[in-house]
Protein backbone atom coordinates (compact mmCIF):
# COMPACT_ATOMS: atom_id res chain seq x y z
CA UNK A 1 0.00 0.00 0.00
CA UNK A 2 1.44 3.41 -1.08
CA UNK A 3 0.27 7.17 -1.27
CA UNK A 4 2.72 7.91 -4.12
CA UNK A 5 3.90 10.75 -4.99
CA UNK A 6 2.68 10.94 -7.92
CA UNK A 7 3.13 8.71 -11.68
CA UNK A 8 6.56 8.42 -12.75
CA UNK A 9 7.02 10.70 -15.74
CA UNK A 10 10.00 11.77 -17.66
CA UNK A 11 12.05 14.79 -16.35
CA UNK A 12 12.12 16.30 -20.16
CA UNK A 13 7.95 16.41 -20.02
CA UNK A 14 8.04 18.87 -17.32
CA UNK A 15 11.74 20.86 -17.75
CA UNK A 16 9.93 24.48 -18.37
CA UNK A 17 13.14 25.40 -20.70
CA UNK A 18 15.42 28.15 -19.33
CA UNK A 19 18.55 29.07 -21.09
CA UNK A 20 20.80 25.79 -21.29
CA UNK A 21 23.48 27.03 -19.06
CA UNK A 22 26.42 24.77 -17.68
CA UNK A 23 26.01 21.22 -17.40
CA UNK A 24 24.45 19.48 -14.46
CA UNK A 25 26.71 17.87 -11.68
CA UNK A 26 25.71 15.24 -9.79
CA UNK A 27 27.28 14.54 -6.31
CA UNK A 28 26.96 12.11 -2.97
CA UNK A 29 26.92 13.93 0.19
CA UNK A 30 28.90 12.65 3.23
CA UNK A 31 27.05 10.83 5.97
CA UNK A 32 24.22 10.11 3.81
CA UNK A 33 24.76 7.59 1.13
CA UNK A 34 21.51 7.74 -0.86
CA UNK A 35 21.49 11.52 -0.78
CA UNK A 36 22.85 13.60 -4.23
CA UNK A 37 23.14 16.51 -4.75
CA UNK A 38 22.26 18.13 -8.36
CA UNK A 39 23.67 21.44 -9.58
CA UNK A 40 24.56 23.28 -12.77
CA UNK A 41 28.76 23.21 -12.46
CA UNK A 42 30.62 26.61 -11.62
CA UNK A 43 31.68 28.44 -8.88
CA UNK A 44 28.24 30.35 -7.80
CA UNK A 45 26.44 29.66 -4.60
CA UNK A 46 23.05 27.72 -4.94
CA UNK A 47 19.89 27.69 -2.84
CA UNK A 48 19.21 24.06 -1.73
CA UNK A 49 16.32 23.00 -2.29
CA UNK A 50 15.37 19.30 -0.78
CA UNK A 51 13.55 16.89 -2.44
CA UNK A 52 11.78 14.67 -0.02
CA UNK A 53 9.63 11.93 -1.91
CA UNK A 54 6.18 10.16 -0.71
CA UNK A 55 5.43 6.78 0.97
CA UNK A 56 6.86 5.03 -2.43
CA UNK A 57 10.03 5.68 -0.57
CA UNK A 58 13.39 5.23 -2.84
CA UNK A 59 14.79 7.99 -4.58
CA UNK A 60 12.56 8.17 -7.68
CA UNK A 61 11.23 11.19 -6.78
CA UNK A 62 14.96 12.61 -6.37
CA UNK A 63 15.75 11.37 -9.66
CA UNK A 64 12.63 13.04 -11.60
CA UNK A 65 13.23 16.46 -9.99
CA UNK A 66 16.71 16.56 -9.48
CA UNK A 67 17.71 18.02 -12.62
CA UNK A 68 14.84 20.13 -13.11
CA UNK A 69 15.14 22.11 -9.70
CA UNK A 70 19.19 22.08 -10.59
CA UNK A 71 18.45 23.53 -14.31
CA UNK A 72 16.71 26.00 -12.37
CA UNK A 73 19.44 27.67 -10.71
CA UNK A 74 18.96 25.17 -7.03
CA UNK A 75 21.24 22.99 -5.75
CA UNK A 76 18.76 20.19 -5.56
CA UNK A 77 19.14 17.35 -3.09
CA UNK A 78 17.45 13.85 -3.21
CA UNK A 79 16.74 12.56 0.41
CA UNK A 80 15.67 8.98 0.17
CA UNK A 81 15.06 8.41 3.39
CA UNK A 82 12.29 5.13 3.65
CA UNK A 83 12.34 2.07 1.29
CA UNK A 84 9.62 -0.14 1.86
CA UNK A 85 10.37 -3.76 3.04
CA UNK A 86 7.04 -5.72 3.50
CA UNK A 87 9.19 -8.72 3.77
CA UNK A 88 6.71 -12.03 2.43
CA UNK A 89 4.12 -8.59 1.58
CA UNK A 90 5.89 -7.48 -0.91
CA UNK A 91 8.82 -7.22 -3.35
CA UNK A 92 12.60 -6.73 -1.64
CA UNK A 93 13.66 -2.88 -0.40
CA UNK A 94 15.61 -1.18 -2.66
CA UNK A 95 17.74 0.50 -0.48
CA UNK A 96 18.09 -2.16 2.53
CA UNK A 97 20.46 0.54 4.44
CA UNK A 98 17.37 2.77 4.68
CA UNK A 99 14.62 2.29 7.16
CA UNK A 100 12.30 -0.03 5.74
CA UNK A 101 8.98 0.66 7.52
CA UNK A 102 7.76 4.28 7.74
CA UNK A 103 7.54 4.15 11.77
CA UNK A 104 9.76 6.97 13.42
CA UNK A 105 11.60 8.67 10.95
CA UNK A 106 13.74 11.30 11.78
CA UNK A 107 12.96 15.20 10.96
CA UNK A 108 16.37 15.83 12.88
CA UNK A 109 18.04 14.46 9.69
CA UNK A 110 17.72 17.26 7.83
CA UNK A 111 19.81 19.70 10.32
CA UNK A 112 22.17 17.05 9.75
CA UNK A 113 21.93 17.27 6.23
CA UNK A 114 21.99 21.12 5.98
CA UNK A 115 25.27 21.02 7.97
CA UNK A 116 26.66 18.58 5.48
CA UNK A 117 25.94 20.31 2.03
CA UNK A 118 26.86 23.42 3.59
CA UNK A 119 30.39 22.29 3.12
CA UNK A 120 29.85 21.33 -0.08
CA UNK A 121 31.25 23.80 -2.85
CA UNK A 122 28.39 25.93 -4.72
CA UNK A 123 26.11 25.36 -2.20
CA UNK A 124 24.35 28.18 0.11
CA UNK A 125 22.70 26.32 2.53
CA UNK A 126 21.68 29.70 4.59
CA UNK A 127 19.03 29.20 1.90
CA UNK A 128 16.82 26.78 2.53
CA UNK A 129 13.84 25.32 0.99
CA UNK A 130 11.86 21.99 0.75
CA UNK A 131 10.03 20.62 -2.25
CA UNK A 132 7.72 17.55 -0.98
CA UNK A 133 4.42 15.49 -1.98
CA UNK A 134 2.09 13.44 0.58
CA UNK A 135 3.94 11.74 3.10
CA UNK A 136 6.87 14.21 2.11
CA UNK A 137 4.94 17.05 2.84
CA UNK A 138 3.91 15.24 6.33
CA UNK A 139 7.52 15.72 6.78
CA UNK A 140 8.76 18.97 5.25
CA UNK A 141 5.51 20.46 7.13
CA UNK A 142 6.37 18.85 10.90
CA UNK A 143 10.10 19.83 9.97
CA UNK A 144 9.46 23.51 8.98
CA UNK A 145 7.34 23.77 12.16
CA UNK A 146 10.63 22.94 14.21
CA UNK A 147 13.50 24.69 12.66
CA UNK A 148 13.54 28.64 11.85
CA UNK A 149 15.95 28.21 9.57
CA UNK A 150 13.72 26.62 7.11
CA UNK A 151 13.23 29.38 4.41
CA UNK A 152 10.64 28.05 1.60
CA UNK A 153 7.66 25.05 1.60
CA UNK A 154 6.07 23.43 -1.38
CA UNK A 155 3.53 20.61 -0.70
CA UNK A 156 1.78 19.29 -2.58
CA UNK A 157 -0.97 16.99 -1.36
CA UNK A 158 -0.42 17.68 2.21
CA UNK A 159 -1.36 16.68 5.55
CA UNK A 160 -2.44 18.96 8.82
CA UNK A 161 -1.65 15.58 11.39
CA UNK A 162 1.20 13.10 12.00
CA UNK A 163 -0.59 9.75 10.84
CA UNK A 164 0.61 6.63 12.57
CA UNK A 165 3.30 4.65 10.99
CA UNK A 166 3.40 1.51 9.63
CA UNK A 167 5.52 -1.62 8.65
CA UNK A 168 5.73 -5.14 9.55
CA UNK A 169 6.25 -4.44 13.34
CA UNK A 170 2.88 -2.50 13.18
CA UNK A 171 0.59 -6.00 11.04
CA UNK A 172 0.16 -7.26 14.41
CA UNK A 173 0.38 -3.94 17.10
CA UNK A 174 -1.87 -1.82 14.68
CA UNK A 175 -2.72 1.94 16.25
CA UNK A 176 0.76 1.98 18.02
CA UNK A 177 3.86 3.92 15.92
CA UNK A 178 3.93 7.05 15.01
CA UNK A 179 5.34 7.86 11.28
CA UNK A 180 8.16 10.55 12.06
CA UNK A 181 10.26 10.75 15.32
CA UNK A 182 11.86 14.55 16.59
CA UNK A 183 14.34 15.12 19.00
CA UNK A 184 14.63 11.00 19.78
CA UNK A 185 10.38 10.64 20.80
CA UNK A 186 7.59 9.50 18.69
CA UNK A 187 5.34 11.90 17.32
CA UNK A 188 1.70 12.01 18.63
CA UNK A 189 0.13 10.49 16.00
CA UNK A 190 -3.36 9.82 14.33
CA UNK A 191 -4.60 6.39 13.93
CA UNK A 192 -5.75 4.56 11.11
CA UNK A 193 -9.11 2.61 10.68
CA UNK A 194 -8.23 -0.35 8.89
CA UNK A 195 -4.77 -0.17 7.61
CA UNK A 196 -3.87 -3.86 8.28
CA UNK A 197 -7.02 -5.11 7.07
CA UNK A 198 -6.46 -3.32 3.94
CA UNK A 199 -2.68 -4.57 3.68
CA UNK A 200 -3.81 -7.87 3.60
CA UNK A 201 -6.65 -7.63 1.42
CA UNK A 202 -3.70 -7.60 -1.43
CA UNK A 203 -2.13 -4.72 -3.61
CA UNK A 204 -4.24 -1.46 -5.09
CA UNK A 205 -7.04 -3.19 -2.64
CA UNK A 206 -7.29 -0.85 0.22
CA UNK A 207 -9.38 2.31 0.24
CA UNK A 208 -6.73 4.62 1.80
CA UNK A 209 -8.86 7.75 1.85
CA UNK A 210 -11.39 5.74 4.39
CA UNK A 211 -8.71 4.39 6.35
CA UNK A 212 -7.58 7.89 6.96
CA UNK A 213 -10.94 9.70 6.94
CA UNK A 214 -12.37 6.94 9.79
CA UNK A 215 -9.61 6.87 11.81
CA UNK A 216 -9.86 10.63 11.98
CA UNK A 217 -13.61 10.29 12.56
CA UNK A 218 -12.58 7.84 15.38
CA UNK A 219 -10.22 9.85 17.70
CA UNK A 220 -11.04 13.77 17.49
CA UNK A 221 -9.47 13.70 20.93
CA UNK A 222 -6.26 13.07 19.77
CA UNK A 223 -6.93 15.64 16.73
CA UNK A 224 -4.93 18.60 18.95
CA UNK A 225 -2.17 16.70 20.10
CA UNK A 226 -1.38 15.56 15.93
CA UNK A 227 -1.99 18.40 14.41
CA UNK A 228 1.02 19.55 13.14
CA UNK A 229 1.87 23.37 14.34
CA UNK A 230 2.38 24.96 10.97
CA UNK A 231 1.50 28.30 12.84
CA UNK A 232 4.71 28.28 14.07
CA UNK A 233 6.31 27.64 10.91
CA UNK A 234 6.87 31.85 9.87
CA UNK A 235 9.20 31.14 6.32
CA UNK A 236 7.11 30.81 3.06
CA UNK A 237 4.87 28.23 2.12
CA UNK A 238 2.60 27.07 -0.61
CA UNK A 239 -0.03 23.65 -1.29
CA UNK A 240 -0.94 22.55 -3.96
CA UNK A 241 -4.01 19.84 -3.48
CA UNK A 242 -7.17 18.50 -4.89
CA UNK A 243 -10.39 17.95 -3.93
CA UNK A 244 -11.55 14.48 -5.30
CA UNK A 245 -7.65 13.09 -3.75
CA UNK A 246 -8.42 9.54 -3.34
CA UNK A 247 -5.36 8.64 -0.86
CA UNK A 248 -6.02 11.27 1.68
CA UNK A 249 -8.20 14.54 1.89
CA UNK A 250 -5.47 16.57 0.92
CA UNK A 251 -7.77 19.17 -0.89
CA UNK A 252 -9.58 19.59 2.99
CA UNK A 253 -6.08 19.35 5.07
CA UNK A 254 -4.78 21.66 2.98
CA UNK A 255 -7.45 24.76 4.19
CA UNK A 256 -7.05 23.44 7.77
CA UNK A 257 -3.39 24.56 7.32
CA UNK A 258 -4.56 27.93 5.57
CA UNK A 259 -6.77 28.15 8.45
CA UNK A 260 -4.44 27.68 11.64
CA UNK A 261 -1.87 29.74 9.83
CA UNK A 262 -4.23 32.59 9.19
CA UNK A 263 -5.46 32.83 12.86
CA UNK A 264 -1.64 33.22 13.32
CA UNK A 265 -1.65 36.23 11.07
CA UNK A 266 0.67 34.24 8.46
CA UNK A 267 -0.11 34.10 4.73
CA UNK A 268 -0.06 30.98 2.92
CA UNK A 269 0.11 30.40 -1.12
CA UNK A 270 -2.71 27.77 -1.79
CA UNK A 271 -3.77 26.48 -4.90
CA UNK A 272 -6.59 24.08 -4.99
CA UNK A 273 -8.13 22.18 -7.70
CA UNK A 274 -11.63 21.18 -7.53
CA UNK A 275 -11.49 18.50 -9.97
CA UNK A 276 -8.18 16.94 -9.17
CA UNK A 277 -7.04 14.43 -7.20
CA UNK A 278 -3.12 13.23 -6.32
CA UNK A 279 -1.19 13.22 -9.44
CA UNK A 280 -0.46 17.08 -8.80
CA UNK A 281 3.39 17.50 -8.62
CA UNK A 282 5.58 18.30 -11.95
CA UNK A 283 4.23 20.39 -15.10
CA UNK A 284 3.09 17.48 -17.37
CA UNK A 285 0.29 18.68 -19.26
CA UNK A 286 -0.16 15.38 -20.65
CA UNK A 287 -2.77 13.28 -19.09
CA UNK A 288 -2.29 10.29 -17.69
CA UNK A 289 -4.49 7.75 -15.29
CA UNK A 290 -3.97 7.92 -11.68
CA UNK A 291 -7.12 5.45 -10.90
CA UNK A 292 -5.84 5.28 -7.30
CA UNK A 293 -4.95 8.82 -6.60
CA UNK A 294 -8.20 10.29 -7.80
CA UNK A 295 -9.28 13.02 -9.58
CA UNK A 296 -10.10 13.34 -13.47
CA UNK A 297 -6.77 12.69 -15.98
CA UNK A 298 -7.79 15.77 -17.77
CA UNK A 299 -8.24 17.84 -14.71
CA UNK A 300 -5.45 16.46 -12.87
CA UNK A 301 -3.14 17.46 -16.13
CA UNK A 302 -4.89 20.86 -15.98
CA UNK A 303 -3.96 21.28 -12.27
CA UNK A 304 -0.16 20.49 -12.90
CA UNK A 305 0.29 23.00 -15.82
CA UNK A 306 -1.58 25.45 -13.83
CA UNK A 307 0.34 24.81 -10.63
CA UNK A 308 4.07 24.37 -12.28
CA UNK A 309 4.87 28.02 -13.31
CA UNK A 310 3.23 29.56 -10.13
CA UNK A 311 5.73 27.23 -7.83
CA UNK A 312 8.52 27.96 -10.13
CA UNK A 313 8.31 31.61 -9.08
CA UNK A 314 7.52 31.13 -5.61
CA UNK A 315 10.85 29.47 -5.18
CA UNK A 316 12.59 32.07 -6.95
CA UNK A 317 10.73 34.87 -4.82
CA UNK A 318 11.71 32.56 -1.72
CA UNK A 319 14.83 31.37 -1.99
CA UNK A 320 16.67 33.35 -5.37
CA UNK A 321 18.34 31.21 -7.76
Amino acid sequence: MMLALTAPVTAAAETPTPAKQDAIEEAPIAGFPRARLYRLAGAERRPVVVILPGAEGGDGAGKRFGPILAELGYAAVSLPYYSPNWGNYGPPPEFPDLPGSFVDIRIDQLAELRAAVAAMPGVDAERFGLFAGSKGSEFALIAASRHAWIDAVVAYAPSDLVWEGWGLETVEAEGTRSSFAADGKPLPFMPYRGFVEGLLAGPGKADLLAIHENGRADHPDLEAAARIPVEHYKGALMLVAGDRDKLWNSGRMARNIVASREAAGLTTRALLYPEAGHDLAGGSAEPREDARGGGDPAANAKARADAWPQVVAFLKDSLGG
